[in-house]
C-alpha cells in the first residue's frame, strides 16, 4: 500500500495509506486509512462548492437512482422511524426542541411533529427538502449544515443520522452543530460502520464520492471527543461498540487521546479481508 502524506481530519496524523483507487462502481477513487486512528477517508477531499452542487442536485440520484423519495422507500423509512422512536423514546420525550440535519424525505420529524414537538430540519438536496415541505408540511430549509451559522436557534434534540460520513471536516460540523445545542441537550449520531462494511459488502463494493469518512466505533467517538461531545451514560453501554450514540456537552479530548494503533489494524485487517474475498459467481442466464 502506498504511503500518503494527507493529514487524517480526526487525529490529524500525516501517516495514511492508500487501501482503494476506485469506488463501488469501478470509477477513480482513492481512499485511505489513516495509521494513526484507524479512519478511512477519501483523497483528495472535495471542496465546499463541489460538494454543496453534488448534494443539491447528484447525490441523490446517484445512491437513491431517484431526484425524490420513492414511495417503497418511504414505508421502509417509516418502519425504521417508528422502531427507533420505540426504543430510544427516554431520549426525546422531554426534549422540545428538534433539529434533523439531513433530514431526508422527513420521516423523522414528521413523527416528531405528530408527537408534539417542535421541529426544524435542514437537507441540502432540492427534490427531497421540496418533498418535506409539499408533502409532508414540514418546516426543512433546502441548506447544509454550514448554513447553521446564520441561525442562533437552540435545540434540545439534534440528529445527525448518515450524514457525518458526507461532511468535509466531521470534527468542525459536529462542534458547528454543538453550538446550537441546549446545555442539557443530546445529540444523536449515526454513521455506517466500515467493519461491518467490509464484512458483509461484496469486494469492491464499499467506497463512494459522497461518503468521504468511513467511521468505527473508535473514530466516531473520537471526533465527538475532539468536538466536545461525550457519549450519554444511559446508552452507552448498550451502543458503545456501534457506529451510533446520543451524545451531550462534555469535556474535549486533545488530538492525542484520539491516536489508536490498535483500531486501525483492527480496521487495516477487516479491509485486507474484505479485499481477499473472492467474488461472486456470475449467474448465467437460462435459455428456453
Amino acid at each position: 500500500m502506498a504511503q500518503q502524506q494527507s493529514v487524517c481530519p480526526i487525529c490529524l496524523t500525516h501517516e495514511a495509506k492508500v487501501v482503494s483507487d476506485l469506488d463501488r462502481q469501478g470509477k477513480p477513487l482513492t481512499t485511505l486509512l489513516c495509521d494513526g486512528c484507524g479512519h478511512v477517508f477519501n483523497d483528495p477531499i472535495p471542496t465546499a462548492e463541489e460538494l454543496a452542487a453534488f448534494y443539491a442536485r447528484d447525490y441523490r440520484v446517484s445512491y437513491k437512482g431517484a431526484a425524490r423519495p420513492r414511495g417503497r422507500q418511504i414505508a421502509r423509512n417509516f418502519e425504521r422511524i417508528e422502531r427507533y422512536w420505540r426504543q430510544w423514546a427516554q431520549m426525546m420525550t422531554n426534549r422540545p426542541r428538534m433539529l434533523d440535519i439531513g433530514a431526508g424525505s422527513g420521516e423523522f420529524l414528521f413523527v416528531a411533529q405528530a408527537l408534539s414537538h417542535e421541529t426544524q430540519g435542514i437537507e441540502p438536496n432540492v427534490g427531497y427538502a421540496a418533498y418535506c415541505r409539499d408533502e409532508l408540511g414540514l418546516p426543512v430549509s433546502t441548506a447544509t449544515i454550514e448554513d447553521l451559522e446564520k441561525s442562533d436557534a437552540v435545540y434540545d434534540f439534534i440528529r445527525l443520522n448518515h450524514v457525518l460520513e458526507h461532511m468535509r471536516d466531521p470534527v468542525a460540523s459536529l462542534e458547528r452543530a454543538a453550538r446550537h445545542l441546549a446545555d442539557d441537550g443530546v445529540i444523536y449520531i449515526e454513521v455506517p460502520d466500515i467493519l461491518g462494511y467490509a464484512a458483509a459488502k461484496s469486494r469492491g463494493r464499499m467506497f463512494h464520492y459522497g461518503h468521504i469518512s468511513n467511521f468505527s466505533p473508535w473514530t466516531l467517538r473520537a471526533a465527538a471527543g475532539r468536538a466536545g461531545l461525550v457519549e450519554v451514560d444511559e446508552t452507552a453501554p448498550v451502543l458503545r461498540n456501534s457506529t451510533a450514540g446520543f451524545f451531550k456537552k462534555g469535556g474535549r479530548w486533545s488530538v492525542e487521546q484520539t491516536h489508536n494503533r490498535a483500531n486501525a489494524e483492527q480496521v487495516r485487517e477487516a479491509l485486507r479481508g474484505h479485499q481477499e474475498r473472492p467474488l461472486a459467481p456470475v449467474a448465467k442466464a437460462v435459455h428456453m
